[in-house]
């Protein structure tokens, strides 16, 4: 496959994830604000299902705009922060694509970590210590560990999937 056919390959993968991130994201009923702002959502399981299957390249680009769209979509104004932190998250996940389970779930918990501790440090100045750990609380179980379940539910039933495999072979080789 030619390299133009592979990163074709790759933007198309990375925009079904990015869309399926933001519904999940944003989605009424499954997004669920918090008390100390902003807002708890299981969008991070597409994160991490998109980096294993596809690699960090994938993560980074779904972590970079499926989120960001959801924030503009609910009016979010520390978008910029969601960047950095879903943006990393995908790209440390994505560093578990075709590693063991064991090595895929520690990267899933790292790039939880990374992501929560990002909002956290940024939380501190904005919020003020006590509502930042609430936040961090609330991230790290509500959503990282949320997500990781289903995410780990899913990424071996996904990853049977001939589709899967022969897009793997594209763009992981």
């Amino acid at each position: 496959m030619s390299k133009e056919s592979k990163s074709s390959l790759v933007i198309a993968v990375s925009a079904v994830f990015a869309a399926l991130t933001t519904v999940l994201t944003y989605l009424p009923g499954l997004a669920l604000p918090s008390p100390t702002g902003g807002y708890t959502n299981v969008g991070d399981t597409i994160i991490f299902i998109a980096g294993l299957l596809f690699g960090s390249k994938v993560g980074l680009i779904v972590g970079l705009v499926g989120p960001v769209i959801a924030d503009f979509l609910v009016g979010y104004p520390r978008w910029y922060v969601t960047l950095v932190a879903h943006g990393l998250e995908g790209f440390i996940v994505g560093m578990g694509a075709r590693k063991s389970f064991k090595v895929q779930l520690m990267m899933m918990v790292i790039g939880g970590l990374v992501m929560s501790f990002t909002y956290f440090v940024v939380n501190v100045y904005v919020k003020g210590l006590a509502p930042a750990v609430a936040s961090l609380i609330r991230d790290v179980f509500g959503q990282t560990l949320v997500s990781i379940i289903l995410a780990s539910l899913l990424l071996k039933p996904l990853e049977k999937l001939a589709v899967i495999k022969r897009v793997q072979e594209v763009i992981l080789g």
